[in-house]
C-alpha cells in the first residue's frame, strides 16, 4: 500500500469546542496516532538543539510561539506542552518546521493532526479528511470554566484571545480564515452532538473515505 493509499484526519477546532479531547478519543478508537501537543514538544526539542540567528530581533513582529506564551503565561505553556518555550523561534522556522514534521507523520499515514495548518498543508493529499469542531460562546464558556477552573471573565479572555492566535496564525500563514468551512469536508457543532457523538460522526465520515478522492480544488497549500 502506497504512503498516499493511507488514511490521515485533520482536526482544526475552537477553544472551548471539545476538540483535542474528541481527537484523543478518536485515537483510541482508531488506533492512530495524535498529534497536538506532541507537534510542539517535538518542534521545541529539535530547535533548542540548533544554532539560531534571528536578525532584527527586535524589530520583527512577535512570532506565534510569542504570542502563545503571552497569552497562556511562561507557566502555562510549560504546564500545557510540559516543555519550555523555544528560544528564537520565529515565523518562517515555525511554518518550515511545521511542514516539514506533518509531511513527515502523513508519509506514515494513519495519523490525527490537530492544528496547526494541518488541513492546509495537507490539502493535496488524498485520501484525508479534513474536520472543523466548534461550539456556540456560551457552551466553550462554560467548558473552559469547568475544564480549566477559571472564572467566567478569565475564560472569555482566554477564548477570546484563543480566537485571535488561530485566526492570525491561518491567515499569516496560509491567508485563509480558518473558520471558513470550505476548507473542511466536514463540520461539527460538539454543543449539539457531544463529545462522543461528534467522535461517532467522524469516525463514520472516515469509514466512507473514497478509495480515489481528488481533493477540493479550493484549498491550496502555500508554496
Amino acid at each position: 500500500m502506497s504512503t498516499s493509499d493511507t488514511l490521515m484526519l485533520t482536526i482544526s477546532h475552537q477553544y472551548g469546542s471539545g476538540g483535542s479531547q474528541i481527537a484523543r478519543d478518536l485515537g483510541g478508537r482508531l488506533q492512530w496516532s495524535v498529534w497536538d501537543k506532541e507537534i510542539v514538544r517535538k518542534m521545541a526539542t529539535e530547535y533548542q538543539l540548533a544554532e539560531t540567528d534571528v536578525e532584527a530581533k527586535d524589530e520583527r513582529v512577535a512570532s506565534f510561539i510569542e504570542k502563545l506564551v503571552e497569552l497562556l503565561g511562561m507557566g502555562g505553556f510549560a504546564t500545557a506542552y510540559s516543555i519550555l518555550p523555544p528560544r528564537g523561534l520565529d515565523d518562517a522556522n515555525l511554518l518550515h518546521m511545521t511542514r516539514t514534521i506533518v509531511e513527515d507523520i502523513a508519509q506514515e499515514g494513519r495519523a490525527i493532526i490537530v492544528g496547526r495548518g494541518g488541513n492546509h498543508i495537507l490539502a493535496k493529499r488524498p485520501r484525508t479528511l479534513h474536520v472543523f469542531i466548534f461550539a456556540p460562546l456560551e457552551a466553550r464558556v462554560q467548558r473552559v470554566i469547568q475544564m480549566e477552573k477559571l472564572t467566567r471573565s478569565e475564560a472569555e479572555r482566554r477564548i477570546a484571545g484563543m480566537d485571535r492566535l488561530r485566526t492570525d496564525y491561518v491567515r499569516t500563514f496560509y491567508h485563509a480564515d480558518w473558520r471558513d468551512p470550505t476548507h473542511y469536508n466536514l463540520t461539527v457543532d460538539s454543543a449539539v452532538w457531544g463529545e462522543r457523538g461528534t467522535a461517532d460522526l467522524i469516525v463514520s465520515a472516515v469509514e466512507h473515505i473514497p478509495h480515489s478522492r481528488e481533493p477540493s480544488s479550493h484549498r491550496r497549500a502555500p508554496q
